[in-house]
Protein backbone atom coordinates (compact mmCIF):
# COMPACT_ATOMS: atom_id res chain seq x y z
CA UNK A 1 0.00 0.00 0.00
CA UNK A 2 2.85 2.54 1.03
CA UNK A 3 4.41 1.24 -2.29
CA UNK A 4 1.33 2.69 -4.47
CA UNK A 5 1.10 5.61 -2.74
CA UNK A 6 4.42 6.35 -3.42
CA UNK A 7 3.72 5.88 -7.14
CA UNK A 8 0.82 7.81 -6.82
CA UNK A 9 2.14 10.87 -4.90
CA UNK A 10 4.62 11.39 -7.60
CA UNK A 11 2.50 11.33 -10.59
CA UNK A 12 0.08 13.96 -8.46
CA UNK A 13 3.16 15.69 -7.74
CA UNK A 14 3.56 16.92 -11.63
CA UNK A 15 0.36 19.01 -11.46
CA UNK A 16 0.50 21.13 -7.61
CA UNK A 17 2.50 21.36 -5.41
CA UNK A 18 3.83 18.51 -2.65
CA UNK A 19 1.74 20.28 0.25
CA UNK A 20 -1.71 19.33 -1.70
CA UNK A 21 -0.77 15.92 -2.11
CA UNK A 22 0.51 15.73 1.63
CA UNK A 23 -3.14 16.98 2.68
CA UNK A 24 -4.96 14.65 -0.08
CA UNK A 25 -3.53 11.94 1.79
CA UNK A 26 -4.58 12.21 4.84
CA UNK A 27 -7.96 13.94 4.45
CA UNK A 28 -8.97 10.48 2.09
CA UNK A 29 -6.81 8.43 4.66
CA UNK A 30 -9.41 9.93 6.90
CA UNK A 31 -12.02 9.13 5.47
CA UNK A 32 -10.39 5.72 5.12
CA UNK A 33 -10.40 5.52 9.15
CA UNK A 34 -13.67 6.03 9.23
CA UNK A 35 -15.38 3.56 7.11
CA UNK A 36 -12.97 0.55 8.88
CA UNK A 37 -14.02 1.85 12.14
CA UNK A 38 -17.50 2.15 11.54
CA UNK A 39 -17.21 -1.65 10.12
CA UNK A 40 -15.25 -2.67 13.09
CA UNK A 41 -17.36 -1.01 15.74
CA UNK A 42 -13.92 0.18 16.81
CA UNK A 43 -13.72 3.45 19.14
CA UNK A 44 -12.97 6.54 17.62
CA UNK A 45 -11.82 8.64 21.13
CA UNK A 46 -7.94 8.52 22.27
CA UNK A 47 -7.51 7.97 25.77
CA UNK A 48 -3.61 8.37 26.14
CA UNK A 49 -4.20 12.00 24.92
CA UNK A 50 -0.64 13.20 25.72
CA UNK A 51 0.89 10.51 23.64
CA UNK A 52 -1.39 10.28 20.98
CA UNK A 53 -0.76 14.15 20.83
CA UNK A 54 2.72 13.85 20.23
CA UNK A 55 2.49 10.57 17.62
CA UNK A 56 0.85 13.22 15.70
CA UNK A 57 2.94 16.25 15.77
CA UNK A 58 6.00 13.31 14.99
CA UNK A 59 4.03 12.02 12.07
CA UNK A 60 3.24 15.38 10.85
CA UNK A 61 6.81 16.94 10.84
CA UNK A 62 7.77 13.25 8.94
CA UNK A 63 4.85 13.96 6.70
CA UNK A 64 6.36 17.50 5.76
CA UNK A 65 9.90 16.31 5.05
CA UNK A 66 8.00 12.74 3.18
CA UNK A 67 5.79 14.51 0.33
CA UNK A 68 8.69 17.53 -0.21
CA UNK A 69 11.13 14.54 -1.17
CA UNK A 70 8.71 11.85 -2.63
CA UNK A 71 7.17 14.41 -5.44
CA UNK A 72 10.28 16.51 -5.98
CA UNK A 73 11.51 15.62 -9.59
CA UNK A 74 15.41 16.45 -8.67
CA UNK A 75 15.73 13.02 -6.61
CA UNK A 76 14.38 9.95 -8.66
CA UNK A 77 11.66 8.71 -6.31
CA UNK A 78 13.63 5.33 -5.73
CA UNK A 79 16.66 7.43 -3.99
CA UNK A 80 14.18 9.41 -2.02
CA UNK A 81 11.99 6.26 -0.49
CA UNK A 82 15.59 4.75 0.24
CA UNK A 83 16.43 7.79 2.59
CA UNK A 84 12.97 7.73 4.14
CA UNK A 85 13.49 4.23 4.71
CA UNK A 86 16.32 4.70 7.17
CA UNK A 87 13.75 5.59 9.86
CA UNK A 88 14.55 2.09 11.30
CA UNK A 89 18.22 3.24 11.95
CA UNK A 90 16.92 6.17 14.00
CA UNK A 91 13.98 4.02 15.62
CA UNK A 92 16.86 1.53 16.58
CA UNK A 93 19.33 4.59 17.74
CA UNK A 94 16.09 6.00 20.25
CA UNK A 95 14.66 2.59 21.00
CA UNK A 96 16.98 2.11 23.95
CA UNK A 97 16.68 5.09 25.35
CA UNK A 98 12.85 5.80 25.17
CA UNK A 99 11.17 2.62 24.94
CA UNK A 100 14.00 0.45 27.33
CA UNK A 101 13.88 -2.00 24.51
CA UNK A 102 17.29 -3.96 23.69
CA UNK A 103 18.49 -3.68 20.08
CA UNK A 104 21.50 -6.04 19.80
CA UNK A 105 25.11 -5.51 19.97
CA UNK A 106 25.95 -4.61 16.13
CA UNK A 107 24.06 -1.16 16.83
CA UNK A 108 27.56 0.65 15.69
CA UNK A 109 28.34 -1.27 12.80
CA UNK A 110 24.86 -1.42 11.41
CA UNK A 111 24.48 2.65 11.64
CA UNK A 112 27.74 2.60 9.57
CA UNK A 113 26.62 0.44 6.87
CA UNK A 114 23.35 2.44 6.54
CA UNK A 115 25.56 5.90 6.59
CA UNK A 116 27.75 4.84 3.33
CA UNK A 117 24.37 3.11 2.00
CA UNK A 118 23.29 6.81 1.78
CA UNK A 119 26.26 8.41 0.65
CA UNK A 120 26.26 5.76 -1.70
CA UNK A 121 22.49 6.70 -2.98
CA UNK A 122 22.79 10.48 -2.64
CA UNK A 123 26.21 11.30 -4.02
CA UNK A 124 25.32 11.15 -7.68
CA UNK A 125 22.86 13.95 -7.64
CA UNK A 126 24.37 15.42 -4.64
CA UNK A 127 24.60 19.08 -6.33
CA UNK A 128 21.37 19.19 -7.22
CA UNK A 129 19.26 17.12 -4.59
CA UNK A 130 21.21 18.22 -1.38
CA UNK A 131 18.02 20.22 -0.04
CA UNK A 132 15.75 17.03 -0.96
CA UNK A 133 17.96 14.17 0.55
CA UNK A 134 18.23 16.41 4.44
CA UNK A 135 14.73 16.72 3.53
CA UNK A 136 13.94 12.93 3.21
CA UNK A 137 16.26 12.13 6.34
CA UNK A 138 14.78 14.19 8.53
CA UNK A 139 11.16 12.88 7.69
CA UNK A 140 12.83 9.26 8.84
CA UNK A 141 14.22 10.81 11.90
CA UNK A 142 11.11 11.98 12.67
CA UNK A 143 8.97 9.24 11.33
CA UNK A 144 11.14 6.94 13.85
CA UNK A 145 10.14 9.13 17.20
CA UNK A 146 6.76 8.71 15.42
CA UNK A 147 6.78 4.91 15.58
CA UNK A 148 8.59 4.84 19.18
CA UNK A 149 5.58 6.57 20.33
CA UNK A 150 3.04 3.86 19.02
CA UNK A 151 4.87 1.73 20.78
CA UNK A 152 4.35 4.01 24.01
CA UNK A 153 0.57 4.45 23.37
CA UNK A 154 0.35 0.39 23.50
CA UNK A 155 -2.26 -2.02 21.90
CA UNK A 156 -5.11 -0.78 24.51
CA UNK A 157 -5.80 2.32 22.49
CA UNK A 158 -7.78 1.52 19.44
CA UNK A 159 -5.11 1.36 16.28
CA UNK A 160 -8.55 3.54 14.24
CA UNK A 161 -8.47 6.33 16.83
CA UNK A 162 -4.63 7.09 16.43
CA UNK A 163 -4.46 6.95 12.99
CA UNK A 164 -7.89 9.92 12.76
CA UNK A 165 -6.04 11.61 15.50
CA UNK A 166 -3.09 12.30 13.47
CA UNK A 167 -4.66 11.95 9.88
CA UNK A 168 -6.76 15.20 10.73
CA UNK A 169 -3.76 16.83 12.47
CA UNK A 170 -1.51 16.26 9.18
CA UNK A 171 -4.41 17.09 6.86
CA UNK A 172 -5.06 20.74 8.91
CA UNK A 173 -1.20 21.22 8.64
CA UNK A 174 -0.36 20.54 4.96
CA UNK A 175 -3.32 21.98 3.47
CA UNK A 176 -2.83 25.53 5.60
CA UNK A 177 1.06 24.90 4.46
CA UNK A 178 -0.85 24.89 0.82
CA UNK A 179 -2.72 27.89 0.62
CA UNK A 180 -0.20 30.16 -0.50
CA UNK A 181 0.91 28.07 -3.59
CA UNK A 182 -2.46 26.35 -4.29
CA UNK A 183 -3.06 24.62 -7.79
CA UNK A 184 -6.95 23.42 -8.40
CA UNK A 185 -5.93 20.01 -9.67
CA UNK A 186 -7.12 18.32 -13.17
CA UNK A 187 -8.98 15.72 -13.21
CA UNK A 188 -5.77 13.18 -13.73
CA UNK A 189 -3.99 15.09 -10.92
CA UNK A 190 -7.43 14.49 -8.64
CA UNK A 191 -7.42 11.08 -9.16
CA UNK A 192 -3.96 10.20 -8.28
CA UNK A 193 -4.36 12.48 -5.10
CA UNK A 194 -7.31 9.92 -4.42
CA UNK A 195 -5.33 7.32 -5.01
CA UNK A 196 -2.32 8.66 -2.51
CA UNK A 197 -4.91 9.25 0.35
CA UNK A 198 -7.20 6.09 -0.03
CA UNK A 199 -3.54 3.27 -0.50
CA UNK A 200 -2.12 5.28 2.32
CA UNK A 201 -4.81 5.30 4.72
CA UNK A 202 -5.04 1.22 4.37
CA UNK A 203 -1.75 1.35 4.30
CA UNK A 204 -1.24 3.91 7.69
CA UNK A 205 -4.16 1.33 9.88
CA UNK A 206 -1.67 -1.95 9.46
CA UNK A 207 1.44 -0.48 9.94
CA UNK A 208 -0.55 1.35 13.35
CA UNK A 209 -1.98 -2.09 14.45
CA UNK A 210 1.17 -4.02 13.57
CA UNK A 211 3.63 -1.67 16.08
CA UNK A 212 0.75 -1.21 18.92
CA UNK A 213 0.80 -4.98 19.10
CA UNK A 214 4.76 -6.02 18.29
CA UNK A 215 6.76 -6.92 21.66
CA UNK A 216 10.04 -5.15 19.44
CA UNK A 217 9.77 -1.86 16.98
CA UNK A 218 12.96 -2.20 15.90
CA UNK A 219 12.58 -5.74 14.41
CA UNK A 220 9.38 -5.33 13.09
CA UNK A 221 10.17 -1.73 11.31
CA UNK A 222 12.41 -3.39 8.96
CA UNK A 223 9.74 -4.60 7.15
CA UNK A 224 9.43 -1.05 5.71
CA UNK A 225 12.93 -1.90 3.73
CA UNK A 226 10.25 -3.93 1.51
CA UNK A 227 8.73 -0.45 -0.03
CA UNK A 228 12.39 0.54 -1.21
CA UNK A 229 12.64 -2.99 -3.46
CA UNK A 230 8.73 -2.47 -4.51
CA UNK A 231 9.57 1.53 -5.54
CA UNK A 232 12.46 0.88 -7.57
CA UNK A 233 11.37 -1.73 -9.65
CA UNK A 234 8.29 0.55 -10.32
CA UNK A 235 9.83 3.38 -10.91
CA UNK A 236 12.02 2.03 -13.24
CA UNK A 237 9.15 1.31 -15.95
CA UNK A 238 7.00 4.18 -15.06
CA UNK A 239 8.85 7.15 -14.44
CA UNK A 240 12.31 5.55 -16.65
CA UNK A 241 14.65 5.98 -13.43
CA UNK A 242 18.19 4.33 -13.93
CA UNK A 243 19.08 2.76 -11.15
CA UNK A 244 23.37 3.48 -11.32
CA UNK A 245 25.55 0.85 -9.80
CA UNK A 246 26.87 3.62 -6.86
CA UNK A 247 22.94 3.75 -6.19
CA UNK A 248 22.21 -0.10 -6.72
CA UNK A 249 25.25 -0.92 -4.32
CA UNK A 250 24.06 2.50 -1.41
CA UNK A 251 20.72 0.74 -1.54
CA UNK A 252 22.09 -2.94 -0.98
CA UNK A 253 23.43 -1.31 2.06
CA UNK A 254 20.83 0.34 3.44
CA UNK A 255 18.54 -2.34 3.32
CA UNK A 256 21.60 -5.06 4.23
CA UNK A 257 21.81 -2.56 7.84
CA UNK A 258 18.05 -3.10 8.01
CA UNK A 259 18.07 -7.35 7.85
CA UNK A 260 20.85 -7.28 10.64
CA UNK A 261 19.49 -4.63 12.75
CA UNK A 262 16.91 -7.23 12.45
CA UNK A 263 18.07 -10.21 13.40
CA UNK A 264 20.10 -8.41 15.99
CA UNK A 265 17.13 -6.99 17.70
CA UNK A 266 15.53 -10.76 17.35
CA UNK A 267 18.34 -12.05 18.94
CA UNK A 268 18.50 -9.56 21.41
CA UNK A 269 14.56 -10.36 22.52
CA UNK A 270 15.21 -14.16 22.49
CA UNK A 271 18.39 -13.73 25.05
CA UNK A 272 16.24 -11.59 27.10
CA UNK A 273 13.33 -14.18 26.95
CA UNK A 274 15.45 -16.74 27.92
CA UNK A 275 16.62 -15.18 30.53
Amino acid sequence: MFTAMNIFSRLGGKDVPWSEVAGARFLFGAIVVLLVAKSRGASLRATDRKNTWLRSIFGTLASIGFFYSVTSPRIPLGDAITLGATGPIFVALLSQRLLGERVGRHLGLVVLLAFVGVVGVVRPTFQSAAPVALMATSSAFFYALALIWLRKIGPSESSEAIVLHFSLIAAITNLLISIPVWVTPNLEASLYLVGTGLTGGIGQIAMTRSYTYSSGAASLSVFSYLSIVFTHMLAIPIFGEHVGPLQLAGTGLVILSGVLLALDAWRSGRLARDA
